[in-house]
């Protein structure tokens, strides 16, 4: 057994047993630790027993909340009964989907996402849990950073995590985490600052070797929108770092990510000579048709994957494996017409009430900023961070499909519990005045 195996271990039952012996939310650790080793996709982990560690952590982590003193209520949100709502609702599904057994993946999915949205939520209480919480998503993001500067080559693929295998999934799972993080460096966390700083730019480049787009496009444009939710007492210190920033991602982008962007632009016939970039355009079209079918209920998660070769031309299908035989197919590559289609009206409506939640969150980042009002400051700079990062989230989803995204979930369980947070301390300080 190797070093980094035996490392894996004792940090991954340490932190199960402090779930117990000290706090649940330790178990949320093992999950993260497991999310981002992801031991099954690695060399080292064919040593280790055939364990489902996501799914142990989980329920490691769900017995120590029933056995915790500090348990709350479960469903407290509206946003996670806006998600079990949705979840019913594509179990409803069931009667008109085109196929089953694709359904029943997305389903399987949204149900374990439903779960850990409650245990978050349960096991993370305070200010320093969030915090913590979001240092070990950047500690995990070095990993892959690492895996990265080792890799052979070529665009980074199959070195993330589940979900976020491919190159334009990892890089939008990190430029999440980047606007996430980079919030932190805002506020008092010790010496720990100058390890996340250096998180910070090992996440940047490890976007830049993704060579994604879409990241790239969505970390910029949030960038400029994050201008607006800034402090008076931080605006130095955040417009210093933003300039750290951009000279950072100036010197890491690469020939390849300028030639990538310069693919999309159209030749002297009229046509974009990127034709993954052009299929986009094509498969949007394609999806419209595809929804007006059934424009209300959907037809059930990969509809696009499905009808692709009824919609689209021959020339944008791509080769997919499928029980033995290789058939030619296109999946969808934009979260909203993915939804649409996959769900329908019905389902976007039942998404967009909780995307609509959290948005009112930043709003109220905002309007707290403009009224000057007496608050955290730090509670306030950690909620801009992470309804920015789900802002990004959104942005992204235009360029490639996000909707199985894991960290979309995370953002869904822990921006209500800062907005409650920011509740309390704005009616401690106006009792206070």
């Amino acid at each position: 057994m190797s070093l980094t195996a035996i490392a894996f271990l004792a940090a991954y039952f340490g932190c199960l047993f402090r779930s117990f012996s000290k706090d649940p939310k330790w178990g949320l650790y093992a999950y993260l630790l497991a999310f981002y080793a992801h031991p099954v996709g690695r060399w080292w982990g064919q040593s280790l027993p055939d364990l489902r560690w996501s799914f142990l952590a989980a329920l490691v982590t769900l017995s120590a909340v029933f056995f915790s003193k500090k348990k709350g209520r479960w469903l407290s949100t509206k946003e996670s009964k806006y998600y079990l709502v949705f979840l019913l609702y594509l179990l409803a599904q069931y009667l008109w989907v085109l196929n089953s057994a694709f359904h029943t993946i997305f389903v399987l999915l949204v149900v374990k996402y439903f779960i850990l949205i409650l245990l978050i939520q349960q096991c993370i209480k305070t200010k320093e849990d969030v915090i913590g919480f979001i240092i070990c998503n950047a500690i995990g993001a070095l990993y892959f950073g690492y895996l990265g500067y080792s890799y052979g080559g070529g665009r980074l693929e199959g070195v993330g995590g589940p979900g976020v295998e491919s190159a334009n999934g990892l890089g939008q799972h990190l430029a999440i985490l980047l606007i996430m993080s980079s919030y932190l460096l805002l506020i008092k966390i010790g010496k720990i600052k100058y390890l996340l700083l250096f998180a910070v730019l090992v996440i940047l480049n490890t976007i830049m070797l993704t060579e994604s787009r879409g990241a790239l496009l969505s970390l910029v444009l949030t960038g400029v929108v994050a201008i607006f939710f800034v402090p008076p007492s931080v605006k130095k210190v955040f417009f210093s770092l933003a300039i750290l920033g951009a000279v950072a991602f100036a010197l890491l982008m690469g020939p390849q990510i300028i030639e990538r962007f310069k693919s999309t632009q159209k030749n002297s016939y009229g046509e974009i000579q990127d034709k993954s970039a052009a299929s986009r355009l094509v498969i949007i079209k394609a999806q419209y048709e595809i929804f007006k079918e059934n424009p209300l209920l959907g037809q059930g998660h990969r509809t696009t994957l499905i009808l692709s070769p009824f919609y689209i031309p021959q020339e944008y299908l791509s080769k997919v494996k499928s029980g033995g035989q290789v058939l030619q197919r296109r999946a969808s590559h934009n979260f909203l017409m993915g939804m649409l289609t996959d769900h329908g009206i019905i389902g976007v409506s039942l998404y967009g009430l909780i995307s609509l939640s959290l948005f009112k969150s930043l709003l109220k980042v905002r309007k707290v900023i403009k009224a000057e009002a007496k608050v955290d400051n730090e509670l306030l700079l950690i909620q801009a961070g992470l309804c920015l990062g789900f802002v990004c989230y959104l942005i992204a989803g235009m360029f490639s499909n996000n909707k199985v995204f894991e960290i979309a979930v995370w953002l869904i369980a822990l921006i209500p519990i800062m907005n409650s947070l920011l509740e309390q301390s704005l009616t401690r300080n106006q009792n206070a005045n």
